[in-house]
């Protein structure tokens, strides 16, 4: 099954720099080589158009199972373990994360 693990984030006021670095060289490559993702990207907000989530950037990964919440249960585990690296740079006062799986067929341009 695919599916699209979303999250919105950001940074505590004055620690964009550990936060950055924490998310791209330490946080991606955890989950995608731990859970055997696909892959991974982060995005920076280009403009609200609607609601008033507060946080800027976004991270989309890539994921292939036959269960969502193994995997959920599985990150869980690897989280309160220790296993995944944690920083506090994040605010996670604002932090929204979900699973998504696949719901209708991907449209494309057609011609």
């Amino acid at each position: 099954m695919k599916m699209k693990l979303v999250a919105l984030t950001r940074p505590q006021p004055g620690r964009e720099a550990e936060y950055h670095e924490w998310y791209d060289n330490t946080h991606l490559p955890e989950l995608v080589n731990k859970f055997g993702m696909a892959g991974a990207q982060r995005y920076k907000l280009a403009a609200r158009l609607m609601g008033s989530d507060e946080n800027e950037f976004l991270a989309i990964y890539d994921i292939e199972a036959d269960d969502p919440m193994a995997l959920l249960g599985a990150m869980g585990a690897a989280s309160k373990s220790g296993e995944l690296t944690q920083s506090d740079a994040q605010d996670f006062g604002t932090c929204y994360t979900a699973l998504f799986t696949e719901h209708g067929e991907r449209v494309v341009p057609q011609g």
